[in-house]
């Protein structure tokens, strides 16, 4: 039985978002399937449209000066209202997108359009999709799914044309003014600059020293880092946050939702009232955006730290993969951001290895083994399924803290350095001396990792 595909596309700059991509070329390889692209973008956007429908698939472009500005809910609002008219059985989407990183458009969605959501695919055969968390499901009708990066897109024939692609305002949408653009988005950037808080003054070693670091990094505590906030009254939590909210909040209190329904979460927080809420990224993330577009509340995603400023809590955060950070408020009655929980090795040491320790993974087991190590990675091993996602560090993974954390064969994106800024010492192993990590790191040694 055909099955009709809407891929949602999000275009940076005139690029297609990578997630996309990959979602597009598995709507292309599905069986007896009619594919039809769909991008909330400006008209300068409409000839990468064109060059799409190459591949065979119509497009639509939805477009309208209305919608400039808007965040995860506005968009999310005029997303929904394009799916309810044109109503396919499935919908494909990355993952999330790789200007914004939030991941909460399509979760949102779901939550918007009753589509059942299988989040994170990565593999697809037929009728059945693979999660990044080894679930399996059958598709149907009425799903949508997110996909990680696991294909890469199709060049279109030579002697394929190009489709006019339809192209959707507000006048066909119908959406009121104040629910669209800046004027509906609960959310608002204040200030962006470059991210510069994670650099560190690298001192380069001799790798015959390294045991001698790490032992002394071990029994001597580094100068902590005090950072200064001013304190919001009362900070509200969900999950394992209760230091962070310390950390922001003259007083905290958890609010607790195992086992409830979001009809049930919603009715809680109507209740309690709170101005402020914090959810843990790796476990509630799903459940805050869900209950952000129900209530119409701005949410923001891996928030990395917290001010308190004439009565604003301004919410930090990285974007365009971490290179910039935002500071972020909240319009709406309620200020809510999703955090990472911090990871605490038992041995005090983690060591964290990189696309450069492919050829060499064995004699990375034999280096953890001989440090009492726990072995963690950055998202191209974890992607090619070399070690699980639950070891990957950084934006798209967890964050860890130990008191010396040993990084081999990575490169220093920045989405990365997210997830081990908090470690106490870090010692930077690379064959590339102009190597970003170096810039994150306290110590470095010019080696391939094969040599170690």
């Amino acid at each position: 039985m055909s099955k009709n595909i809407l891929v949602l596309l999000k275009i940076y700059k005139g690029d297609l978002n990578p997630f996309d991509e990959c979602a597009l070329e598995c709507a292309l390889s599905y069986p007896e399937s009619k594919v039809t692209v769909l991008a909330m973008s400006p008209l300068s956007h409409l000839e990468t449209l064109e060059n799409l429908t190459r591949l065979g698939c119509d497009a639509i472009l939805v477009s309208d000066k209305l919608y400039a500005g808007s965040d995860t809910i506005a968009t999310t609002k005029v997303l929904a209202k394009t799916v309810e008219l044109y109503n396919p059985d499935l919908i494909f989407c990355g993952r999330q997108s790789i200007d914004g990183n939030t991941a909460q458009v399509p979760i949102m969605l779901s939550e918007l359009t009753g589509y059942k959501l299988v989040n994170k695919v990565i593999s697809i055969e037929r009728e059945n999709a693979k999660t990044r968390e080894d679930k399996s499901y059958v598709l149907g009708n009425k799903q949508l799914l997110t996909f990680e990066k696991f294909k890469l897109l199709r060049a279109p024939s030579i002697f394929s044309k190009k489709r006019e692609v339809r192209i959707i305002t507000n006048e066909e949408l119908d959406l009121p003014v104040e629910s669209v653009g800046l004027f509906g988005s609960p959310t608002q950037v204040i200030k962006s600059y470059a991210n510069e808080t994670d650099r560190r003054f690298c001192k380069f070693i001799n790798f015959s020293k390294l045991d001698e670091i790490v032992y002394t990094s071990l029994i001597v505590m580094p100068d902590e880092k005090v950072e200064k906030v001013n304190k919001a009254p009362l900070i509200h939590y969900v999950g394992n946050l209760n230091d962070v909210a310390l950390k922001y909040g003259e007083q905290v209190q958890e609010i607790k939702v195992d086992g409830l329904s979001i009809d049930e979460v919603i009715k809680l927080i109507e209740k309690i009232k709170p101005k402020i809420i914090l959810w843990e990224e790796r476990e509630y993330k799903q459940l805050a955006a869900r209950v952000a577009i129900r209530m119409n509340v701005g949410l923001c995603a891996d928030c990395v730290s917290f001010n308190y400023v004439k009565n604003q809590f301004i919410i930090t955060r990285p974007a365009l993969g971490g290179d910039v950070i935002a500071d972020i408020v909240s319009k709406s009655p309620i200020s809510m951001a999703t955090i990472k929980a911090t990871n605490t090795e038992e041995y005090g040491i983690a060591i964290v290895i990189g696309r450069g320790t492919l050829h060499c993974l064995k004699h990375m087991d034999k280096i953890a083994d001989d440090f009492r190590a726990k072995i963690y990675c950055t998202r191209p091993l974890a992607d090619s399924g070399v070690i699980d996602y639950s070891h990957q560090v950084g934006l798209t993974g967890i964050s860890i803290a130990p008191r010396v954390c040993i990084v081999i064969g990575t490169s220093g994106a920045v989405q990365n350095i997210v997830g081990i800024n908090k470690s106490k010492t870090i010692i930077a192993i690379n064959n590339d001396k102009k190597a970003k990590i170096f810039d994150y790191s306290d110590y470095g040694i010019i080696m391939d990792a094969k040599d170690i």
